[in-house]
């Protein structure tokens, strides 16, 4: 269940270009965190960007040097409600948040074992939905049983690359909040390095978060815009154009059941029929407050590759109404609950002085998933031309191309595999 669950990204808010987000309707965002300020003096000598982040605490976990959990002092965030299933629940990472729920304010900075040692360029780490930076890149294969073998934290510092990575404070979360933490991140990094620039990774909706920030898409001038700090951007099984893949595969719902309808991943039905009897799960699905990542990283696919007829209650549960076993209100509506996200961002493009890299898979299985997405070329869960779109990334006047690569991996192996292991940090200019 838990590589299933792992699988599913993204969600919430915009709808016109006008500072993105200013009527957002994700009650979240207009709550400000009541805790946010109430923190521990910081640590002295601790660097830090602006004065606007405190340091509550610092572990030294085995695989990284250090993880320290900042807290963002002064931007508006607002406490985002999450299911008990969603919790954090890697025990280095809770210890450094302190908590299995953190404040959205929070996030974790993991510093590379030779981040001091090594001399080559700073980069910095963005995980996808359900993940953490431990699992993502530092023992990624521990999703199929094997904590031991490498990932892109040993890959780049075994060439020289001084490596940083964030993990957000909620596993689906507001993807305006993580591209905040990353603006915050990079600050921090580049004061700990000297550095003027990083270079910027992103695995899945990570990637959507890193573009958000380097493209100034952001809600209203409460947030930070792109400060000029990111000097090459790499994203990885990136939904560039969003997915739909819990409303063209509804069986997935009952996977959802399975785990007493508490998943770590969003239902496309807000009330369905089990064993006779109709249960309410409002607060299981996407239509709730609980992943507003999966609402902003919609996108109707159905236009393109229809969804099968044969899957239960196919039409309802894409369209919205009652079905023969289960109710849902729609992509459409999940997707105004996010603020149409995914169609605003086409207007925010990424700076032509940034040299972008989009890495797409091509493999569609994935080891131990029931079901992948094959209704159309996929990485198993993100379409092909969702993940290698570069047309909304590219600025006038950009003068060096989007670089676009297609690589036989699915969503899961395109960040860990021997090969990608090797081709990503060859692509660092």
């Amino acid at each position: 269940m838990k590589i299933i669950t792992f699988l599913f990204i993204a969600a919430a808010l915009m709808t016109a270009r006008t500072e993105a987000g200013q009527t957002g309707p994700l009650k979240q965002l207009s709550q400000a965190d009541p805790a946010a300020g109430l923190v521990p003096a910081p640590e002295p000598g601790t660097p830090r960007s602006d004065g606007s982040l405190s340091i509550i605490r610092t572990t030294h976990p085995q695989q990284w040097e250090r993880v320290e959990c900042y807290q963002d002092t002064v931007h508006p965030f607002a406490m985002e409600s999450m299911l008990n299933k969603s919790r954090h629940d890697n025990a280095d990472i809770v210890a450094a948040f302190g908590s299995n729920m953190p404040q959205s304010s929070t996030f974790l900075l993991h510093y590379g074992p030779k981040w001091k040692t090594n001399t080559g360029k700073v980069v910095v780490l963005a995980h996808g939905a359900s993940d953490n930076a431990t699992r993502a890149w530092a023992a990624p294969a521990s999703l199929i049983g094997d904590p031991s073998a490498p990932g892109l934290l040993q890959a780049l510092e075994a060439k020289g690359f001084r490596v940083f990575a964030v993990t957000f404070p909620h596993k689906h979360g507001n993807l305006f909040y993580e591209a905040q933490y990353l603006a915050d991140a990079i600050a921090i990094a580049k004061q700990a390095t000297g550095v003027e620039k990083v270079v910027l990774i992103g695995h899945s909706a990570g990637g959507l978060a890193a573009r958000a920030y380097v493209s100034s898409y952001r809600l209203n001038n409460n947030w930070t815009a792109y400060r000029g700090d990111v000097g090459q951007f790499i994203t990885l099984a990136t939904p560039h154009r969003g997915q739909d893949f819990a409303f063209r595969h509804p069986e997935f719902n009952y996977f959802f059941m399975q785990d007493t309808l508490t998943a770590n991943a969003p239902m496309s039905w807000d009330k369905i029929l089990a064993y006779g009897i109709w249960k309410d799960t409002f607060d299981f699905s996407i239509y709730s407050d609980n992943f507003p990542m999966q609402q902003q990283v919609l996108s109707d696919w159905t236009g393109k590759y229809p969804m099968s007829p044969l899957s239960p209650d196919s039409y309802t549960t894409m369209h919205g109404g009652q079905g023969l076993v289960s109710h849902s209100l729609g992509i459409e509506s999940a997707m105004l609950k996010g603020g149409n996200f995914m169609s605003a961002f086409k207007g925010y493009p990424v700076p032509a002085e940034i040299p972008v890299t989009v890495i797409a898979g091509t493999k569609q299985d994935i080891k131990d998933i029931p079901q992948t997405e094959k209704d159309g070329p996929s990485d198993g869960l993100v379409f092909l031309e969702s993940a290698s779109h570069t047309a909304d990334l590219t600025a006038a006047g950009r003068k060096e191309p989007i670089q676009k690569i297609l690589v036989n991996e699915n969503h899961l192996t395109i960040t860990y595999s021997p090969d990608m292991l090797k081709l990503v940090p060859d692509l660092i200019k």
